[in-house]
């Protein structure tokens, strides 16, 4: 006998709290077993103290902050939503002996701040053009994670003259052309999510972050990794996480889900790579190949059990392709 209306709105809702209690267990389980497995704190993950900090005004009356360090071909690095330059800690320390690695705060990230044109990715992508024409870079390595890399192809759009002369190559880490589906009302759905997010900060104080501290925070950031994450890491990740305000989180919500740079790059003649790890849930294998796809040659690297923290959880093999990568400019 099929049960009842009220039956069957009983059984569902038994099902959901049983998985909540499962998924609750569980986590807490992990944490148990892993969270306490390392030092909390490693002095790699903090920026060099001698980095050289630089504020440029924006067309739009805001400000972009950047760090650099050391001498050499010159390595600009985007960071994702809701990170900052920090990010970059370990590509600071290890590539600065060879190179002029630069690290950007993208608008309303860090110390950066938005102008009349606020925190979009096209506003991003305007700032990255004013960095290259104020530091006077030419053939630059510019490397984009996550909504970083977004913003490396909307400039590539939108920017073609600076493809082959201001930058020479391009490092698509951890990102995609297009996160939604092929369907007409992607976009409405994407604004429909941002703003019921957007509606959220009310519930949050101004002076609160938008994710909490302590076990909560620690497994939201835990899962930007893959496989065996060092748990210095996933706590320093949530330290960057936290230091964003509540309304540029939410307000970006539907700028990365609403991003569509999904067309090929039939004239971006300059060497891409492309950079996914095989556990990676927030930018899955396939939207990288796809991103690699819509070039026309283009190299995709894939790295077995890491997730979404490429660069911190593949230190060194990060570090390995940039400097690879930089040196076809050099000596190509």
């Amino acid at each position: 006998m099929a049960p009842s209306g009220k039956s069957a709105v009983a059984y569902a809702t038994a099902g959901v709290f049983s998985a909540a209690g499962v998924a609750y267990a569980l986590s807490h389980r992990y944490l148990r077993r892993h969270k306490d497995s390392a030092a909390p704190d490693d002095p790699e993950l903090a920026v060099p103290d001698d980095v050289v900090h630089r504020a440029l005004v924006t067309r739009d009356g805001g400000e972009s902050h950047l760090i650099e360090r050391g001498e050499g071909p010159p390595l600009l690095l985007l960071h994702g939503a809701s990170l900052c330059a920090d990010v970059w800690s370990y590509q600071l320390r290890d590539l600065a002996s060879t190179h002029r690695v630069i690290a950007l705060d993208l608008r309303g990230h860090g110390l950066s701040t938005a102008g009349d044109e606020g925190v979009t990715i096209s506003a991003m992508a305007g700032d990255v053009a004013e960095v290259l024409a104020a530091l006077d870079l030419g053939h630059v390595v510019l490397v984009g994670h996550s909504m970083g890399g977004m913003v490396c192809l909307r400039l590539a759009r939108r920017h073609p003259d600076l493809l082959g002369t201001r930058i020479g190559a391009v490092a698509l880490i951890g990102t995609s052309g297009g996160l939604g589906l092929p369907v007409r009302s992607w976009g409405r759905l994407a604004a429909a999510v941002s703003r019921v997010a957007g509606a959220g900060v009310g519930i949050w104080r101004p002076d609160r972050p938008a994710l909490p501290t302590g076990d909560t925070g620690y497994l939201a950031s835990r899962l930007g990794f893959g496989r065996r994450p060092r748990p210095a890491e996933v706590a320093a990740t949530l330290r960057l996480l936290r230091s964003t305000e509540p309304e540029v989180f939410t307000g970006l919500v539907g700028e990365v889900l609403g991003f569509e740079e999904r067309a090929p790059f039939d004239d971006v003649e300059v060497p891409v790579v492309v950079a996914v790890g095989t556990s990676d849930h927030l930018t899955p294998p396939l939207f990288a190949r796809r991103l690699a796809a819509s070039f026309e040659h283009a190299s995709l690297y894939e790295y077995d059990g890491a997730g979404h923290m490429l660069m911190y959880e593949r230190r060194e093999e990060i570090g390995e392709l940039l400097d690879s990568l930089s040196a076809r400019l050099v000596f190509g």
